[in-house]
């Protein structure tokens, strides 16, 4: 019988995001070592009534409980055979009991809400405000991770844990598909994505949530009207999308992504609070430079010049990133082989699955 490994998270990795995709990942890979994996998440540990999206009160109470659910799903699986159990974000602070020590307990933090909190505070409520900081983060995260392995998707992520809840992490990073994120010909991207072949093309991957500072992409935009601007929106775009001459894809697929950074001059990422940055390192693997805000991609593979130049220091900075875009736009082809010579081999060790893997394994002991 093969050994068991749960992995305790918030949404079903079914759903697009930065941690389900990496839920997806992890999954596969612990397959691939023989385990037997399952998830226990909202979708399929809350109960009928509490889990609906269309009810605001169900769904806020829903997402408070989430954790106590997984874990008692948990709880009434545990047996004999299981390795590990991986827990992710809030979820994690069940105490499960008659749990042999000799099962790992590891946690994976991708951010802090306290540093979230922080850094959207203008943007929402004071109670919002006080909501993240304290009960989301500083009880439920900070719970969650205690007594655990604590596993970092970057040194920005690893030294919030540290200073905010006082647990020691080890910076693990995340993984990319290297044979799906890579080079390929502008030209042919654009012909095959219906773009113009002939002018610079900006490219901004997110959602209009305030944390990617999507107002920043606009405002940069409308500044720069000899820019086609190509808007690959997570989610139901805005209805007053005023920019002239842009291009919008909606939810694009896995398969669509490599062809809109491969077609793009530049990718945009002017994200208020960023705790990896799966698009920075997408676009970069992809060979196309990046203007970004500080965060834990960003801050890893913008450090030398001359791509330090194009982060930006203040994600608010909106005539920052506009002389950013100007600065790639007098020499394309420099930056883009500044990305492929001095950042893709560096991104590949660091990312890379056969290299990922084996950092995981040799950490966690799995």
């Amino acid at each position: 019988m093969n050994r068991r490994v749960f992995i305790l998270t918030t949404e079903t990795p079914a759903r697009p995001g930065g941690q389900e995709h990496f839920v997806r990942e992890l999954t596969t890979g612990l397959e691939s070592k023989g385990y037997s994996v399952e998830v226990f998440h909202r979708e399929n540990t809350l109960p009928a009534w509490l889990n609906s999206r269309s009810s605001p009160f169900k769904s806020k109470v829903g997402a408070n409980l989430v954790g106590y659910f997984v874990g008692q799903s948990a709880q009434r699986r545990l047996g004999e055979d299981v390795a590990a159990v991986i827990s992710n974000s809030d979820v994690g602070y069940y105490p499960l009991r008659s749990l042999s020590p000799a099962v790992k307990q590891i946690h994976f933090f991708h951010g802090t809400y306290r540093g979230q909190a922080e850094a959207i505070r203008d943007f929402i409520t004071h109670a919002g405000y006080l909501y993240l900081k304290w009960w989301s983060s500083m009880v439920l995260e900070r719970f969650s991770g205690r007594g655990k392995l604590v596993l970092c998707n970057s040194d920005q992520t690893r030294d919030e844990v540290a200073r905010y809840f006082g647990l020691n992490g080890t910076t693990v990073w995340l993984q990319l598909d290297i044979a799906h994120f890579f080079p390929r010909d502008q030209a042919e991207c654009r012909r095959k994505l219906g773009l113009p072949v002939d002018r610079p093309l900006g490219l901004f991957v997110g959602s209009t949530h305030p944390q990617k500072g999507f107002s920043v992409v606009t405002q940069v935009a409308k500044a720069l009207p000899q820019v086609h601007w190509v808007f690959a929106l997570r989610g139901q775009p805005p209805r007053d999308l005023q920019v002239p001459g842009r291009h919008l894809f909606r939810d694009a697929p896995k398969d669509q992504l490599p062809l809109l950074y491969g077609a793009a001059d530049f990718t945009i990422c002017p994200s208020r609070y960023e705790p990896f940055g799966y698009v920075v390192a997408e676009a970069l693997a992809c060979g196309r430079p990046v203007i970004a805000s500080p965060g834990g991609a960003s801050k890893l593979f913008l450090r030398e010049a001359p791509l330090n130049r194009l982060l930006i220091s203040n994600p608010d900075a909106v005539s920052d990133f506009i002389s950013a875009v100007r600065e790639v736009l007098r020499d394309p082809q420099g930056y883009r082989q500044a990305v492929v010579e001095r950042v893709h081999p560096e991104l590949e060790q660091i990312m890379g699955s056969e290299h990922w893997w084996q950092r995981f394994w040799e950490i966690t002991g799995l």
